[in-house]
């Protein structure tokens, strides 16, 4: 960069209107967002930042199942994750790394929009766009501290270090973590703002008069309720049980989202196209030909070559498997079968669909969590009976035959074990695991008799995790690494 930059200085001397030449290939940020068409279009770069492969692409959801309980890395494998799978993460590892990368750079496109400063009383589309950029600002750093500081729940999280928090641009500043606590107070207040500037709910159209442009309100983009599951999502790993239940009642209760039917399952997570149905799906990460990271997808990953995948380098376990009754609608999502290189079965998750017009659509908030987040709550504020309700009303969407009657603790068990049935393979297990701070045996490799070899997995497994990316450290003298590293 120095020496490109000598070169021009040679060139053109020390000319004035060199000096004050705008780049031809970039916008001048204060310039870049002076319309409600401009902010459009930059949310919509917003959104497709979140797509990177190791984002919510796909590495978010890998390392939520794969450093959990229920699935491991066959034998036969690309070479992607081992370190996950292994536990075996050191302060230089690439998808810690690349993760904080492309949140940051998120973050950063975010802060464009948040702060362009066109006034959302004057436009719903402003408001709407401003809203988004918010929600996805809040939804990041809910992610990052998660997967950088330990969890809320765990010692003080005023005095854990969490990641730092950079709500405007300056290439200049080296900022220090911000303590868990006060992330998840500028998640909630991130997010508050977004539901107070909503405008809009899936299904509904946004119109934009300067150019008659219009935009389709679908699971593509965060809506009004989407927010409010996701607002439900953080108090639930904050151990705030009371503003849980209040907003995962509130989704239930408003949204006018269904969960999808036992009988729809299947044709359900065939589907690959943005959905404008208030069904299930209230927001994803979303691909298509034109858009996508082409086989660095979920579905390449879990889905062999024989299925038209590429890899097919994550198996179910097959206790898990087994886990699922016969009428268990979501046991069709994983297909035994054997593998080439790799002794037992080899249980394949098939819940993506290999699709090469849409590519892989990465579930972020569905409607049944509002269901299992209010069932935990109530269990946590003592209404044993009400949990037991919630979530028998949820399971029998997916096993018409299943009905939960627990007591005491047992009924915490039944409602993880559903969430861990329900969102098998989207990133959910690890986090449950985190929050409430438990011992577990992460399954490694699997023998001819579908025995494994385990590492257990306690409270003080520094790999639980991410370290601040080395690199970061090295130009940051304010950040200070994760213990262990």
């Amino acid at each position: 960069m120095f020496l490109a930059v000598g070169a021009a200085v040679i060139m053109f001397g020390c000319s004035k209107s060199f000096l004050d030449a705008k780049p031809y290939s970039s916008v001048v940020l204060a310039q870049a967002i002076n319309s409600e068409d401009d902010m459009n279009t930059a949310v919509n770069g917003l959104y497709a930042s979140l797509r990177a492969t190791d984002f919510y692409g796909r590495t978010y959801a890998v390392k939520g199942d794969l450093m959990a309980d229920n699935v491991f890395l066959s034998n036969q494998n690309s070479g992607r994750y081992l370190s996950f799978n292994n536990y075996n993460l050191t302060k230089t590892d690439g998808y810690a790394s690349a993760v904080w990368i492309n949140a940051y750079s998120a973050i950063k496109n975010a802060n464009l929009v948040i702060n362009a400063g066109l006034d959302p009383a004057k436009s719903a589309n402003v408001s709407q766009l401003l809203s988004e950029a918010y929600a996805i600002r809040g939804m990041i750093y809910f992610d990052l501290v998660r997967n950088y500081g330990l969890p809320y729940t765990v010692g003080d999280p005023n005095s854990n270090p969490g990641v730092p928090i950079v709500n405007s641009f300056d290439a200049t500043i080296k900022p220090s973590r911000a303590s868990v606590a006060a992330v998840y107070t500028q998640v909630l207040s991130d997010l508050a703002k977004a539901t107070s500037l909503a405008k809009y709910n899936q299904g509904e159209t946004m119109t934009f008069a300067a150019t008659n442009k219009t935009r389709a309100v679908n699971s593509s983009f965060m809506s009004k309720f989407a927010i409010k599951l996701l607002t439900a999502r953080v108090y639930q790993n904050k151990g705030d049980w009371a503003n849980a239940k209040a907003t995962a009642t509130d989704v239930i209760a408003n949204s006018g989202f269904s969960l999808v039917s036992a009988s729809g399952v299947m044709s359900y997570w065939i589907g690959a196209s943005p959905l404008v149905s208030k069904t299930e799906t209230m927001f994803e990460v979303t691909s298509d030909a034109n858009n996508s990271v082409g086989d660095g997808t979920l579905a390449n990953l879990y889905v062999p070559k024989t299925n038209g995948g590429s890899y097919g380098d994550i198996l179910a376990t097959k206790g898990f498997y087994d886990s699922f009754t016969a009428t268990d609608t979501r046991k069709g999502l994983i297909t035994p079968s054997t593998r080439s290189g790799q002794a037992g079965t080899a249980n394949y998750v098939i819940k993506y669909p290999i699709d090469v017009i849409n590519y892989d659509d990465v579930k972020i908030l569905r409607f049944s969590e509002a269901y299992l987040i209010l069932a935990e709550a109530q269990y946590n504020l003592g209404d044993i009976a009400g949990a037991n309700a919630t979530l028998n009303t949820f399971a029998t969407k997916r096993d018409p035959n299943v009905v939960y009657a627990s007591t005491g603790t047992q009924v915490l068990t039944d409602i993880l074990n559903e969430r861990a049935k329900e969102f098998a393979f989207e990133g959910y297990r690890f986090w449950d695991l985190m929050r409430l701070n438990l011992t577990f045996n992460k399954p490694q490799t699997q023998d001819a008799s579908n025995n494994y070899t385990y590492t257990a997995v306690a409270p003080g497994n520094i790999n639980r995790i991410f370290p601040i990316p080395n690199d970061e450290i090295l130009v940051n003298p304010n950040i200070a690494q994760n213990p262990g590293y």
